[in-house]
């Protein structure tokens, strides 16, 4: 039996260049207020509590389904958004205003979990960029998770700024904020399951572009994770030993005290889409159950 996915769409704020909140009043598609994708699975059971998923660069929620079932079957309920300029979300694609805009959509994502489960625990999970991302909620937003699990964290993002295009035509046009370039991410460098590679390259939904800002504020994500030890609350870190873009090297002086990091063998930079992703939320279960009880 397949699970009973629901769709919610947040209105939010649209933002400034830096990413602070405008002040749109009346939804107008990417005029005012945007729409925000979330789709939601009810917890099995008396919810222990929420997590929310935040995606990597140029991906989208619903790729996490799986991820979403096993933890409802542990009676989590799960929120799988897709951020601004992904998925069903309206915004440029691969832009974002930066780190104040992401924050505020994912405590938006918070409240809205929290009209139901006012007293329950929050998670959050990041992929990727979405690691980046979560880190920098945690530390600017105390008091408002519980637990945080970072699978792939970008300690050194790899995104290269977009360039101007050459030739006389483009001699006048001036990057912007939302100019993009390629993430540079291929089915290959994210799996080794070859269906799971071929599915990304060939997702018409997922997309390849990242805008300058976005590069910019990947690189300022980079700088929360330093802190990661400070946050009083546990971290899982999961990376895997064949990531190409997260060594683990680069992740060894980032463990300790409530930070646990676990290497997955033969994992690529998704561990979640290999074809023994099991390993990767056997990882997430355990911890989830050490820090929340069974």
């Amino acid at each position: 039996m397949e699970d009973d996915f629901f769709l919610t769409n947040l209105e939010l704020r649209e933002s400034t260049e830096t990413g602070e909140q405008a002040s749109g009043i009346t939804h107008q598609s990417m005029k005012g207020m945007v729409l925000l994708s979330v789709l939601e699975l009810a917890a099995r059971g008396e919810p222990r509590g929420a997590i929310t998923v935040l995606h990597d660069a140029g991906d989208r929620g619903d790729r996490y389904k799986d991820l979403a079932s096993v933890l409802a079957g542990d009676r989590w309920a799960v929120a799988l958004p897709d951020l601004r300029g992904h998925g069903r979300t309206e915004g440029v694609r691969g832009h974002s205003a930066g780190l104040k805009e992401v924050c505020r959509d994912v405590q938006e994502i918070q409240d809205h979990l929290a009209y139901r489960m006012p007293d329950e625990p929050k998670v959050l999970i990041g992929q990727g960029l979405g690691a980046n991302y979560a880190a920098s909620f945690a530390t600017e937003h105390p008091g408002v998770l519980q637990a945080l699990v970072l699978v792939a964290p970008m300690p050194n993002p790899p995104f290269e700024e977009p360039t101007k295009p050459g030739g006389l035509k483009n001699m006048f046009r001036k990057l912007t904020p939302e100019s993009t370039g390629p993430t540079g991410y291929q089915g290959q460098h994210l799996t080794s399951d070859p269906g799971a590679s071929a599915a990304w390259d060939g997702d018409d939904v997922c997309h390849g572009q990242i805008s300058l800002r976005a590069v910019q504020e990947a690189q300022r994500s980079a700088g929360y994770l330093g802190g990661l030890s400070a946050l009083d609350i546990p971290v899982l870190i999961l990376v895997g030993d064949q990531d190409p873009f997260t060594k683990t090297g680069d992740l060894g002086s980032l463990g300790g005290g409530k930070v646990l990091v676990e290497v997955l063998a033969g994992h690529r930079h998704h561990p979640l889409q290999e074809a023994d992703a099991a390993l990767a939320f056997d990882a997430i279960r355990r911890f989830l159950d050490s820090v929340f009880g069974g």
